[in-house]
């Protein structure tokens, strides 16, 4: 008899490990079902939102969906749009989660300047509202320099506001090396770039606070680069496809290649040996989407 029930009880020890098991992977399946329900969900309702977005505004809105199977629990998406207008920018924030906390969040952006800033970029590359270009050097060179003022309004925006919004930071200096943009706004209060990185991809850096540029550095996708305050850009630095608009004072220091549109409200600083080209490809609509 005792072998018979020492058989027994490592049989039903083992049926209740396989069970265990079981129950684990089905509740591990459950769990990878549930999220990609809750990503296609939100997936097809930004789908939708940016089709109807030609017809009308987009506003914020909460829907009650059915319930998801297996399961049977119950849905929310949460949409919230938020605007700067002087800026055209939109951006998009869907929510959806489920009655156990799981949730997928998906945002979207989209840059669209206004038509009179577009215009005026067209016409003039750099624009400098409280003063012309003051260039740091004795020898002058302003053929590829231009200012105008005369009826330009500069676009009002707050990056702590934005910084709600996106709640992404910049990323460091080694992450920037290794990872570059990666399509998205990234804010921070105010910081200096180490000299010499080497930053791929496009992106919006926002910053609240004054900022540098550190020398040698070179960004060689599409950036945005939205300045509450000074923005100090070193020597040797190179911005293949940038839009500038900065709030306070610029400085570009000597050697250095801008190739876009920069928008100074206070003064600009550049050295003569630097260059500001037009390019109206930066003037186009930026548009990002990541996941949460």
């Amino acid at each position: 008899m005792l072998p018979l029930l020492l058989f027994l009880m490592v049989c039903s020890g083992l049926a209740l490990c396989y069970g265990r098991s079981v129950l684990r992977e089905t509740e591990t399946a459950r769990e990878f079902m549930c999220r990609k329900q809750l990503e296609i969900i939100a997936q097809s309702f930004v789908s939708v939102a940016l089709q109807q977005e030609n017809e009308t505004e987009l506003a914020d809105a909460v829907y009650k969906l059915p319930s998801l199977q297996p399961g049977n629990d119950e849905v929310q998406v949460s949409v919230s749009v938020n605007r700067v207008s002087d800026l055209g920018l939109r951006f998009l924030k869907v929510d959806v989660s489920d009655s156990l906390l799981n949730s997928f969040i998906l945002r979207q952006c989209v840059l669209l300047l206004p038509e009179d800033l577009h215009q005026q970029f067209v016409s003039s590359p750099v624009v400098v509202l409280s003063s012309d270009v003051q260039e740091r050097s004795e020898e002058k060179n302003t053929s590829t320099i231009t200012s105008k003022s005369d009826g330009v309004v500069f676009p009002q925006f707050s990056v702590e506001e934005i910084a709600i919004w996106t709640s992404t930071d910049l990323p460091s200096a080694s992450e920037l090396q290794r990872d570059g943009l990666n399509g998205w706004i990234y804010c921070s209060k105010g910081i200096s770039l180490a000299d010499g990185l080497n930053v791929s991809g496009d992106g919006i850096l926002a910053f609240a606070e004054d900022a540098a540029i550190g020398d040698n550095t070179v960004f060689t996708g599409r950036i945005i680069i939205l300045a509450n305050r000074d923005l100090r850009i070193g020597n040797r630095v190179k911005l293949e496809k940038a839009l500038i608009l900065c709030q306070g004072n610029l400085t570009v220091g000597s050697d250095s290649i801008i190739n876009g549109a920069v928008m100074v409200q206070k003064n600009a600083k550049v050295d003569s040996r630097s260059k500001i080209t037009g390019d109206r490809e930066v003037l186009e609509p930026f548009k990002s989407m990541v996941s949460y």
